[in-house]
């Protein structure tokens, strides 16, 4: 199956003046701005440069990617050598990771050269506290990152006079939904054209409320495989784009998975079973759970990793037992109510979790029942030696003839 390394092999020799941006296009920004760009791509407004000048500097560097899902490098590869994104221009790149602020924020300025920009905001990366801002989105009206995000829009705005679109990754495509809702009237209703979001999370009710949220819903695209998990928790209410990934499970949630044919994703025709499952639990358990519950479990889930010492999910995977012991120390200075009420919480989303399995299997056991491949017998009488066993070509026969033994 075709992805975003395939689609800038065959599209890659056309430029955006002579074939226009597309939802792909869109993607392969998000993705590129997981690339570490910190020093070869200028902070301010009056500066920028090629994306192929910044491939030669990087390459020449010692950076790394900083993500936990994928590494970008190969995309950069291939995009910086293609005649239809080497010119791109890349200005403003803003990173900040705040610990004390619990802030992991990051986007860059891309200038594509057909009289229009593309505002790419990056998604979770491997520290722990951008995996702690991202839970803090089911009590918070607004996080420092979504701020950030309304401010650098505005920002764009007015160092430019081209057309906007605003996207991102993961929580890329949170900012960049709050980021064009939020910032300037003028802004969101005279430039910001598109907004991408790309298997993002959604928001506190606050927001889906909000009147700036609903100016916005018009120009919102939200693309989620089939097997989406991150892109439908929380709240949202604008139109979802379902598509096809060659990838299982929660792994649909790397961009290099999700399948391409020409200038588009293949679109599926619904979510998974599996997806629809999960979604409804954690839908439910959250549901059930106030602002000062959805934080107290938050505050203490990371205040115990942070109070390991680990920063990285690598820390983590490199220090796990220390890792584990910081936690259940941290757990043990906290009061038996509340570490009872922690526990609660996750019995009760395992709780939630297995009886949807159940239901969907007793669901699956009467349709097959119904189409006659088992046999059905009444719940309100045992079992005789009357009943017939019918299967699917058509024949039946009488249960004590049956040999278990060549069953």
């Amino acid at each position: 199956m075709s992805n975003i390394i395939d689609y800038l092999d065959w599209r890659g020799d056309i430029l955006f003046s002579e074939r226009p941006f597309n939802e792909v296009d869109n993607l392969i920004f998000s993705e590129l701005a997981y690339v570490d760009m910190n020093g070869l791509v200028p902070s301010d407004g009056n500066n920028s440069v090629t994306l192929s000048e910044f491939y030669k500097n990087y390459k020449c560097s010692d950076k790394k990617h900083n993500y936990t899902l994928n590494v970008p490098d190969p995309l950069l590869d291939r995009a910086a050598d293609s005649q239809r994104f080497r010119n791109v221009r890349l200005m403003l790149f803003r990173e900040k990771i705040d610990i004390d602020e619990q802030l992991q924020f990051c986007a860059v300025t891309y200038i594509l050269g057909d009289g229009s920009c593309y505002i790419s905001f990056r998604g979770t990366d491997s520290t722990i506290v951008g995996w702690r801002e991202d839970c803090n989105f089911s009590f918070l009206s607004q996080t420092p990152g979504q701020v950030a995000a309304a401010d650098y829009v505005n920002e764009v705005a007015a160092l430019t006079d081209c057309s906007v679109r605003v996207g991102g990754h993961s929580k890329g495509g949170n900012f960049a939904v709050y980021g064009a809702a939020f910032c300037d009237e003028k802004t969101r209703e005279k430039r910001i054209t598109e907004i991408y979001c790309n298997d993002g999370p959604g928001f506190n009710d606050s927001v889906i409320n909000s009147e700036q949220y609903k100016a916005v819903l018009p120009k919102i695209r939200k693309i989620i495989p089939e097997s989406s998990l991150v892109g439908l928790l929380l709240s949202g209410k604008e139109e979802k784009t379902i598509i096809r990934s060659s990838a299982k499970g929660i792994y649909q949630h790397n961009p290099f998975s999700w399948c391409v044919t020409g200038c588009s994703f293949d679109k599926a025709d619904s979510l998974s079973t599996e997806s629809t499952l999960m979604n409804e639990a954690l839908q439910k358990w959250i549901g059930e759970l106030d602002d000062s519950e959805k934080k107290l479990f938050v505050t203490s889930v990371f205040d115990s990793i942070e109070a390991s010492g680990a920063r990285t999910i690598e820390d983590i995977n490199k220090n796990k037992l220390l890792a584990y012991n910081a936690m259940i120390k941290a757990a043990a200075g906290i009061s038996a109510e509340r570490r009872a009420k922690l526990f609660n919480m996750m019995k009760s989303l395992t709780e939630i979790s297995g009886e949807l399995f159940i239901n969907e299997a007793r669901k699956r056991i009467d349709q097959i029942r119904e189409s006659g491949l088992i046999p059905f017998i009444p719940e309100s009488r045992e079992k005789t030696d009357t009943d017939i066993i019918v299967y699917d070509n058509g024949k039946s026969d009488d249960t004590d003839n049956i040999n278990p033994e060549n069953a």
